[in-house]
């Protein structure tokens, strides 16, 4: 059986909980987040409405509030310590059967799942990196299997790249599941038709020569001395403001999610032609939003989101080709790229969380519940 096939089932199925709970066993699960943000939040709140008490949320701090998060989680979170040698006692919670965590990069989430393993409990590494075929990915796979891959069990990244990365490292086919990320479809809603959108062309993220605005900057101006007429803006923050200014590129501050919902909405291309990047949340923030997408071959969601129907690939720092063509295109096909772009977007999300949990929850709790009988049946024949 390939466990990371998904079955068309909406939410956690449920039927888990209830035979658990019929046979006197109980799962217990817990979540490892570092920094956990507002969007991860999303992603789980189904998942800790659907499981109430048995299942414990804990971060590191992240950029928001705690009391940000909860609200956006739906339950309270356990702020744990940056402690190597962090136990389950120390945060005065069970040991869980199913353990999810944010990757081997953080020692005491490392140190969790150890004990986990110890007790006989499933692992799951949440992985965000992409498939770069890197010197240090090669050396690193070597790591991973040696001292890491004892640890997990199953793998979530975001994209078709992280599996990729994955299955380098080791982890054996059908054990990598995609759908770590995904914006909120509530939140990012269908703009207005692309002909009612003011701007031609939106970048949304830091300002730094490591997202390529340096090539982003040269497309405006080259493309303006060619005679083309358009709007470009840009949200965030960052040491390069000054230069995408200087370029005619409008620039307004980061005020949160709903803000740049708003903004996405008004805009027709999201341009992200970054030198080097993971799976890109903006990129399905866009998408949701009907934005085409102009995505460098940098960025790891342009596997899993971009299509010939929904926009352009570029070079990393080089986006000038793609928005030449953007702006070229036929009125029909540019029409078409708002449903498109939504339509590949809803694959990835809250729900598709809620689905890859429901398949490795299910494969969990059927190995706790026969190690459970095992147990009781040794038990007995003890007794006997």
């Amino acid at each position: 059986m390939q466990t990371s096939s998904l079955h068309p089932v909406k939410g956690v199925p449920g039927r888990w909980f209830d035979s658990m709970q019929e046979d006197g066993f109980t799962m217990r699960v817990a979540v490892a987040w570092h920094g956990l943000p507002y969007y991860g939040a999303r992603l789980l709140r189904p998942v800790v409405s659907k499981l109430g008490k048995r299942i414990a949320i804990i971060a590191t701090q992240g950029p928001q509030s705690s009391e940000e998060i909860e609200a956006a989680l739906g339950s309270s979170i356990c702020i744990a310590p940056e402690d190597s040698h962090l136990c389950w006692n120390q945060l005065d919670l069970q040991v869980p059967n199913l353990f999810f965590h944010s990757g081997w990069a953080y020692p005491n989430f490392r140190s969790l799942a150890r004990e986990v393993k110890r007790q006989g409990g499933t692992v799951v590494s949440m992985v965000d990196n992409t498939c770069k075929h890197s010197l240090r990915q090669e050396f690193g796979k070597y790591i991973f299997r040696w001292r890491y891959r004892p640890q997990v069990d199953f793998a979530m990244v975001p994209g078709a790249s992280g599996q990729e990365l994955m299955k380098l490292f080791g982890m054996p086919d059908g054990s990598v599941y995609t759908g770590l990320y995904g914006a909120d479809p509530e939140t990012f809603q269908l703009g207005p038709p692309w002909s009612e959108r003011a701007y031609h062309f939106l970048f949304v993220g830091q300002f730094i020569s490591r997202k390529g605005l340096k090539g982003l900057v040269g497309a405006a101006r080259l493309l303006r001395s060619e005679g083309m007429d358009f709007r470009i803006a840009a949200v965030g923050a960052g040491p390069m403001r000054a230069d995408l200014e200087s370029a005619g590129i409008e620039v307004h501050a980061f005020t949160g999610a709903a803000e740049v919902a708003r903004t996405m909405q008004n805009a027709r291309f999201l341009v992200l032609p970054s030198m080097e990047d993971h799976w890109g949340l903006v990129v399905h923030e866009a998408a949701l939003s009907g934005c085409g997408l102009i995505l460098s071959t940098a960025v790891g969601s342009h596997r899993d989101l971009l299509s010939v129907r929904n926009g352009f690939i570029c070079e990393p720092g080089q986006p000038a080709p793609a928005m030449r063509q953007a702006l070229l295109a036929d009125p029909l096909w540019l029409s078409a790229c708002l449903p498109e772009s939504r339509r590949s977007a809803l694959a990835f999300g809250p729900q598709r969380w809620s689905q890859v949990f429901g398949q490795i929850y299910a494969h969990a709790a059927a190995s706790q519940h026969t190690g459970a009988k095992s147990q009781r049946g040794d038990s007995v024949r003890n007794m006997n």
